[in-house]
């Protein structure tokens, strides 16, 4: 019995002993194996003519990434394991759906004129008849005879309409005679029209006699009316003179008001310069006290940053960050760096900038690194090829270097807590 639990408990023990093994070396394959990577450049003589390409691989190019750029175009292509990923992949998807849809729409545009000239046919045969129904009816005996009969009683209904015609020409005979009779009347009338003329013109030389005499009248009482007025205006010249005087004392002292209210208003105005005037000082001194404050404000903010840098522990974490830093940079620098550029903008200005940009960083490229600017004309040509490893144990070193140094921990924890 012992000796089956003790086998039992071997076999626990070797699975779990797999188990860890697999775990120890999927652990060891993430860390160690490296991911490597490949860029190509080159152009030709302008910037629209850059092409570039990069490649990356990892574990035996188990997971494999392409890009490529060239005529302003970027294509990209991922591969992990057995499943791949492409630019363009969505599109091509889209294509083949509306192909599809289109053949479904194809095949019912080819299906529904055939039963749309079925149904047709069958409302056809509905109202009009088959066509052997047509000719049975057209061979039936008597056919001919009703078509005559049919003609004899189309003419007897245009002999009807001819004798219709005549009665409403007799009708306008008649009315011709009534129009000469109307002729007559016309005559009557303007007799009557003329002996109304001539006593109208009698009442109008009656009427311009009375007019005649009221206007002599009307023109004695007006002689009056204007002596009268010229007496009235005699008496009231006295009475104007004073209520001239009236007004005029009124419009001096409408005047005197008018000033007193202006030297009212310019003394308000000085009064209100004076006071800003007397504020000025005022001001000026709120303003440089709150120059001051902000002063000492950025002082202190100043004191404290220069007193958190020159602590012992924090300068220790800082020179620590620093060499995990450069060893990093050190592990991530490319294999091969190969360059041979020749560079120039329109501006000289910006193509010393450059120049200066890059001549601080080309100790660290390496000797296969050629750069010649050009100061006269725009110009872009060169190749470039950058080649590299890649490992996470690089990462995981920094990190695990960091993390265990207590000069760091102290210092993030103080980072977290620091207030100005």
């Amino acid at each position: 019995m012992l000796h089956i639990l003790l086998f039992i408990l071997k076999i626990i023990g070797i699975i779990i002993a797999a188990i860890l093994g697999i775990l120890v070396l999927l652990v060891c394959v993430v860390l160690f194996v490296p991911g490597r990577y490949d860029i190509e450049a080159s152009c030709d003589g302008s910037f629209s003519e850059i092409r570039a390409a990069a490649r990356v691989t990892w574990f035996l190019n188990l997971i494999k990434f392409n890009a490529c750029y060239e005529n302003k175009e970027v294509t990209w292509r991922l591969r992990i394991a057995w499943k791949n990923r492409q630019s363009g992949q969505e599109s091509k998807k889209k294509i083949k759906k509306e192909v599809e849809t289109y053949g479904e729409e194809m095949e019912e545009l080819w299906k529904d004129p055939e039963e749309n000239v079925e149904e047709r046919s069958e409302e056809n045969e509905k109202v009009v008849g088959t066509p052997k129904e047509i000719r049975e009816e057209e061979d039936k005996p008597g056919q001919s005879e009703k078509i005559l009969e049919e003609i004899q009683d189309e003419s007897e209904k245009s002999y009807g309409e001819t004798e219709k015609v005549a009665e409403r020409l007799s009708e306008s005979g008649e009315s011709l005679e009534k129009q000469t009779n109307v002729g007559e009347d016309m005559e009557e009338a303007e007799a009557g029209i003329d002996e109304d003329m001539e006593e109208a013109e009698a009442g109008i030389d009656k009427d311009m006699e009375e007019a005649e005499t009221g206007a002599d009248e009307d023109l004695e009482e007006a002689e009056t009316g204007i002596d009268k007025d010229l007496e009235e205006a005699e008496t009231g010249t006295g009475k104007g003179l004073e209520e001239n005087e009236r007004c005029s004392e009124k419009e001096r002292k409408h005047i005197w008001q008018k000033i007193a209210d202006s030297c009212q208003k310019i003394i308000r105005k000085i009064a209100d310069l004076y006071r800003k005037i007397t504020e000025i000082p005022g001001k000026i001194g709120e303003i440089f006290q709150k120059f001051s404050d902000r002063i000492k404000t950025l002082s202190e903010k100043k004191n404290k940053i220069i007193d958190f840098i020159t602590d012992e522990v924090h300068k220790k974490a800082l020179v620590k960050v620093r060499d995990e830093g450069l060893y990093l940079l050190k592990k991530l620098k490319p294999k091969k760096f190969l360059a041979e550029i020749h560079f120039g903008f329109d501006d000289p200005c910006l193509t010393g900038k450059l120049l200066a940009g890059v001549s601080m960083a080309y100790p660290f490229l390496g000797k296969n690194v050629d750069v010649s600017p050009d100061f006269e004309r725009q110009v872009l040509e060169g190749n470039l090829k950058i080649a590299g490893r890649i490992r996470v144990s690089y990462f995981a070193r920094l990190l695990w270097r960091l993390i265990w140094c207590r000069e760091v921990r102290m210092t993030y924890k103080h980072v977290r807590n620091f207030e100005f």
